[in-house]
């Protein structure tokens, strides 16, 4: 029986309102678990944030640690030894730079060369002669120069290779100008890169990148070399 008159706008009326009272149901559930989700997603990121942060701090106070005692109590006992030397290249390369006596381009330059000393790799070392690291405090600084010592000690232990480059220079994008730190070598390079088959060395890397909100690519093919790919954004770096 079709309905008629008053009654059949009533009931699409009616109708349209339940239409209506679902969609905004729906919308708003909808909105509500987005929300959660992003919080969520939101404090496992600064959850992880901290532990990284809180085990790279404890990771230098262990370098300076072992690096005094192999100084105060090894070293005197390996006096005049061959092994003497050795201890103290560990020594220095445990212990953080002095950023107040040397500065960071100082630094990247000191380590190359010691790179280049050890290894026998001959490492070109290309600073942009007016750049402006100012912007850096002395952790974040300390956070570029292990990167760069821990791309170079991989290099050492598994590239192969016989040449090596660090580059540092500004790149600009859009209106912003980011610091942009390379470090390459022409050995073996890395088949496969993920997450899953990183190393303890590159995974240092990355998780003081996320510390100081730098973009980090690793860039390779098989028998190409590696490039670890460093950009630091002025704007976040500090924050």
């Amino acid at each position: 029986m079709e309905c008629i008159g008053d009654s059949c706008e009533v009931g699409i009326y009616v109708r349209l309102v339940w239409l209506f009272v679902f969609i905004t149901t729906f919308l708003a559930m909808l909105l509500c678990y987005l929300f959660l989700s992003m919080r969520k997603a939101r404090e496992q990121e600064l959850l992880s944030y901290t532990f990284s942060k809180l085990m790279i701090e404890c990771l230098e106070i262990e370098r300076r640690r072992i690096s005094r005692e192999l100084h105060d109590i090894v070293l005197p006992l390996v006096k005049g030894t061959s092994v003497s030397d050795l201890i103290r290249s560990i020594c220095i390369d445990l212990m953080p730079p002095d950023f107040k006596r040397l500065s960071l381009k100082d630094s990247f330059a000191q380590l190359c060369a010691q790179f280049s000393a050890r290894t026998n790799i001959e490492c070109a070392c290309s600073i942009e002669e007016k750049i402006d690291l100012s912007f850096l405090n002395a952790e974040n600084q300390l956070h570029l120069f292990r990167m760069v010592q821990e791309s170079l000690n991989n290099i050492e232990k598994h590239s192969k290779a016989k040449y090596a480059s660090l580059v540092v220079c500004d790149i600009t994008r859009g209106n912003s100008v980011n610091l942009l730190i390379c470090v390459c070598d022409d050995g073996v390079g890395l088949k496969n890169i993920s997450l899953e088959n990183e190393g303890l060395g590159m995974r240092s890397i990355r998780q003081r990148a996320a510390i100081i909100r730098a973009a980090l690519d690793f860039i390779s093919e098989s028998g190409n070399g590696l490039m670890v790919r460093i950009e630091v954004f002025r704007e976040f770096v500090n924050e």
